[in-house]
């Protein structure tokens, strides 16, 4: 008889950045990161084209999230997140943890340009995040989750 696995440990509600709530309502697509830099899990980003995205930035309208994946090795700072010029999963429909930079309220999302950081600030040049909005408090540096609606 096969032996059962019951112990989760990281990865089971451990909440960790870029990690999806429920795959059930999730709509994840692929998409080809043309930062040279990279980026990390849970981090806005732009469709570009039909295949290819970006981190956030100003003038982009930001319509998705970075997704956590257990199978890739973190960069050469050892930071986890996507190589550039490499396929990223990025979700555009369901719920999604990601680290909050400062203090978080339930309600409107904001995205920090050039940095992909999803924020409740709207200072400073903020992207305001269309059909996304934060269902949990968060303290600065805590997670939060954010819920997407596709648009």
């Amino acid at each position: 008889m096969g032996q059962a696995f019951d112990t989760f440990n990281q990865y089971a509600f451990g909440h960790y950045e870029g990690q999806i709530e429920d795959r059930n309502l999730a709509d994840v697509v692929t998409r080809l990161i043309v930062d040279t830099g990279g980026v990390g899990y849970g981090r806005a980003v732009c469709d570009i084209d039909d295949r290819s995205a970006e981190v956030a930035k100003a003038g982009l309208i930001p319509n998705g999230i970075t997704v956590r994946e257990t199978v890739r090795d973190n960069n050469a700072e050892d930071q986890p997140g996507y190589p550039g010029a490499h396929e990223a999963s990025v979700i555009r429909v369901g719920r999604i943890w990601v680290k909050a930079p400062g203090a978080a309220a339930k309600g409107t999302v904001y995205v920090t340009p050039d940095t992909g950081e999803i924020t409740a600030a709207s200072g400073g040049g903020a992207l305001t995040f269309a059909g996304a909005k934060f269902l949990t408090d968060a303290g600065e540096g805590d997670m939060a989750l954010v819920q997407l609606n596709g648009n």
